[in-house]
């Protein structure tokens, strides 16, 4: 049997320059068509980190949350940290989850990456913490850690449906948490390539994304014993906002559901958009099942059920 496991704190951080779209498009030169497309699908802003590694807006998020949790740093087991960009780690022989170990005194806490399956690397994470808090009995808690940034502002563009922002977030999962419990995850692999900035290829076709969200969504609803109809609220990724709405309608949920307040505030933040709206999404009702979902390039999605 499954460990039971929640998250009980949550923190994000976000840079303070804020870009819009449109001054974004005339910097990079990018055509009226693409900039039009982009406003379709949701973006009108995002985060600039202006310079600011990975590193540090990863630790501007630790920072809030060991504040606002009081957890004593040697209590923690186990960082795993998540990313996108290859430029979001440190370079060899570092290694950037050792280096947030040291630098906030988690003594006691084993430390690893886990980015192959890109900006669906959080979500699918969550199955191997699950795992390892089933495999070791005597783990209590382990910090999520994401974060990325863009050094290249004409890369930012992700197709026509989504501009990338840069972001951070962490998640204290604990055993035997009673708030925002896990109550099923699951993923999906096409087994797409992607050769990153080296190839100037489209986002995956509209179709595979529906019918791979529709699936998993699905999934983990049937795997937790609950119908469709009990899930309060969706939290995205936030790529492509109409056929966001185009899946809902397709699952008979109500478009209200969908957690929409940071697709226009702060674009695409990789790994970190469904944890950043469960931080900010403050109309949860107890006990009441709630959906994470992010997809990735390279073929990679997730969904997790979890409930307040």
């Amino acid at each position: 049997m499954n460990a039971c496991i929640g998250i009980p704190h949550l923190a994000s951080y976000l840079p303070e320059c804020v870009d819009d779209v449109r001054s974004w498009g005339q910097r990079t030169g990018q055509p009226a068509v693409t900039i039009d497309r982009l406003v379709r699908a949701g973006v009108h802003h995002y985060r600039n980190a202006g310079g600011q590694t990975a590193m540090s807006l990863a630790a501007r998020a630790i920072e809030s949350l060991m504040s606002a949790s009081a957890i004593a740093p040697d209590t923690i087991n186990c960082l795993i940290y998540v990313h996108t960009l290859q430029g979001s780690v440190a370079p060899p022989p570092l290694s950037l989850p050792r280096l947030l170990c040291e630098r906030f005194g988690f003594v006691n806490a084993d430390a690893f990456s886990f980015a192959q399956q890109h900006c669906a690397s959080a979500l699918g994470a969550l199955r191997i913490i699950r795992a390892m808090f089933t495999a070791r009995p005597t783990m209590k808690r382990v910090l999520l850690v994401g974060a990325d940034t863009m050094p290249l502002a004409s890369d930012r563009l992700m197709g026509g449906v989504g501009l990338l922002g840069d972001g951070a977030f962490v998640a204290l999962i604990e055993r035997d948490a009673c708030t925002n419990r896990l109550l099923a995850v699951a993923t999906h692999a096409s087994g797409h390539g992607w050769r990153g900035v080296l190839e100037n290829a489209e986002w995956p076709l509209d179709a595979e994304f529906f019918l791979v969200a529709r699936r998993l969504i699905t999934q983990v609803v049937n795997d937790a014993h609950y119908a469709l109809p009990r899930i309060q609220r969706i939290l995205p990724h936030h790529l492509d906002l109409p056929a966001w709405r185009q899946i809902l309608e397709s699952l008979w949920i109500p478009h209200e559901h969908l957690f929409t307040r940071n697709f226009s505030r702060i674009a695409h933040v990789s790994v970190s958009d469904a944890f950043i709206n469960l931080a900010d999404c403050d109309d949860l009702i107890p006990n009441e099942p709630f959906l994470l979902y992010a997809q990735g390039v390279g073929g990679f999605s997730a969904a997790a059920l979890l409930a307040r």
